[in-house]
């Protein structure tokens, strides 16, 4: 299991990032096809932008509010994603009724459309 980003296929600010999170991607889809005859699968999953308390966008929630509200806008719930729903997900493609998984980037987003506030 992989943890990539949606920075790794919405293109934004911090180009490195973003490549690094898209060679996440690949790789996953890249093993799951290597690894598949040894029984082995592998996944990316990528997160969107999650509000955890302290970090960017908690901090930008409380010091910039105005440009958080705007930032909301990229999604269309304007709720960014919980680090529950990440786990949730990945917890899901752990056992074997997931099985059939296998080389998937699975988007935890709430349909997020730029990973940034900079936008695209």
């Amino acid at each position: 299991m992989l943890i990539s980003s949606i920075s790794g296929w919405k293109p934004g600010p911090q180009a490195q990032y973003g490549a690094a999170k898209a060679a996440q991607i690949h790789l996953a889809s890249s093993l799951a096809r290597e690894l598949d005859p040894a029984g082995i699968r592998v996944n990316a999953v990528s997160p969107g932008s999650m509000l955890i308390r302290g970090k960017r966008w908690d901090r930008m929630r409380q010091e910039k509010p105005e440009v958080f509200d705007r930032f909301l806008d990229e999604m269309p719930g304007r709720v960014l994603v919980s680090p529950q729903e990440v786990a949730e997900v990945v917890l899901f493609l752990l056992p074997e009724h997931s099985r059939g998984v296998s080389g998937a980037n699975i988007p935890v987003d709430r349909a997020q459309n730029a990973p940034t506030p900079e936008g695209y």
